[in-house]
């Protein structure tokens, strides 16, 4: 902890003063001196005078951490905070190292609300046993600050850790309990963190298998989008829609919200969004459709896309899959199981749908050995995706996997 006058030492140079341009007319050069040493204490009158000459509130010099340097301590953590999950190295960790020594003498302020929020969230991904101490008191001082937006956004963290572990109706049930405590007439959030909200509990009532809530929660939160005349989340939800349209057998809404995808891509010049619009074409044509053909074509579009859009590394997987299934219907076997071989469930998946649709592999793989008639081993394969799928909601996805390992147990000579 920075003494009072190394604080005031720290703060004049900062601004490039002399002692004797600090001190003015009102302190002595050689007084000023002893207070930067430590060496007298200042009257609160004087160090009223030495916050004016400084431009600062004198209750800032008092703090153990001054507004100064947390607005300064904020800018490096926030900058490393920023850093995309796939490009992370040691952010996490040097966010701990540098916020630790301040984070138990943070006074009431926006920016100490952050950084406490920040801290504590860096300390949940480091498996940190003391993360939730650092949330529970971001989360007061923006209580205490009234910044209702930046408490609701926080509030959503618990919720999707509940996600992140796959205990769907424990996620859903806090959201919705965060969300409503936010619904007051005291209270108005903002279009982005209302949009938040909506999105969220639209993926999450997907994921406990309520498909006409997540759809109308979808619907609620494209119209608010429209209403509020902002861009923000519209590409999620046209993919969300999108997707949802498929698994639903609703081709004229696969159309319109592809289309949208692809048209929100061109207008944000977004490179994301058009390789998603052609991988859920790929995924369209191969797991619904049966076309191929279609399929490869879309997936070898999304390929090149990717190419472009991950310029410094090989991102693959999802082309892996969508590729082998195409080469697959094709009855390229060999080469499509090498491809389905390859293809590994993301880490990163958590939704059921997401991993419904990862699971696929198991059954493609498990048609790949039995075409080529080793049964055991399509047997085993099947039997893998089974037992994933099976405490899954129901899907097209479950539907198929299941049929797949039940007809391999009725044709396999050992059963």
């Amino acid at each position: 902890m920075d003494s009072l006058g190394l604080r005031i030492r720290k703060l004049r140079k900062q601004q490039k003063l002399t002692l004797e341009a600090l001190a003015g007319d009102q302190l002595t050069k050689g007084m000023l001196s002893l207070i930067e040493n430590g060496k007298a204490q200042p009257s609160m009158e004087s160090l009223s005078y030495i916050a004016k000459r400084l431009g600062i509130e004198s209750s800032e010099l008092m703090e153990d951490v001054s507004q100064t340097e947390k607005r300064s301590l904020l800018a490096q953590v926030e900058k490393l905070y920023k850093v995309d999950f796939s490009d992370l190295k040691d952010e996490h960790q040097q966010i701990i190292e540098l916020v630790q020594p301040v984070v138990d003498k943070l006074s009431i302020s926006y920016e100490s609300a952050r950084l406490l929020e920040i801290y504590s969230k860096c300390g949940y991904y480091l498996k940190r046993d003391d993360w939730e101490t650092y949330y529970n008191q971001a989360m007061k001082l923006y209580e205490q600050l009234h910044l209702y937006n930046q408490w609701a956004s926080l509030a959503m963290f618990k919720g999707l850790i509940k996600f992140n572990q796959h205990a769907y109706e424990e996620a859903l049930s806090i959201i919705l309990e965060e969300h409503a405590r936010f619904d007051s007439p005291a209270i108005k959030l903002d279009a982005v963190t209302t949009l938040d909200y909506m999105y969220i509990e639209s993926i999450l009532y997907s994921a406990v298998g309520k498909y006409e809530e997540s759809q109308l929660k979808m619907n609620e939160a494209l119209i608010y989008s429209k209403e509020e005349r902002i861009f923000y989340r519209i590409d999620d939800l046209y993919r969300l829609a999108g997707a949802q349209a498929i698994i639903n057998g609703n081709d004229a809404d696969r159309e319109y919200y592809l289309r949208k995808v692809r048209q929100y891509g061109e207008f944000a010049e977004n490179l994301y969004s058009t390789a998603m619009a052609e991988l859920l074409e790929a995924h369209y044509y191969n797991s619904y459709a049966h076309e191929y053909d279609k399929g490869l074509t879309h997936i070898e579009r999304f390929l090149e896309l990717g190419k472009e859009l991950y310029k410094n590394t090989e991102d693959t997987n999802h082309y892996l899959l969508e590729k082998g299934k195409s080469l697959f219907g094709l009855g390229q076997i060999n080469k499509a199981l090498t491809l389905l071989n390859q293809y590994k469930v993301p880490d990163y998946s958590h939704h059921p749908l997401d991993l419904s649709m990862s699971y696929e592999v198991h059954a493609y793989r498990a048609k790949c050995y039995a075409k080529l008639g080793d049964k055991e081993k399509a047997v085993n394969e099947a039997k893998i995706g089974h037992d994933l799928i099976l405490p899954l909601p129901e899907t097209p996805y479950k539907t198929f996997i299941l049929h797949t390992y039940n007809d391999l147990l009725k044709s396999s000579d050992s059963f």
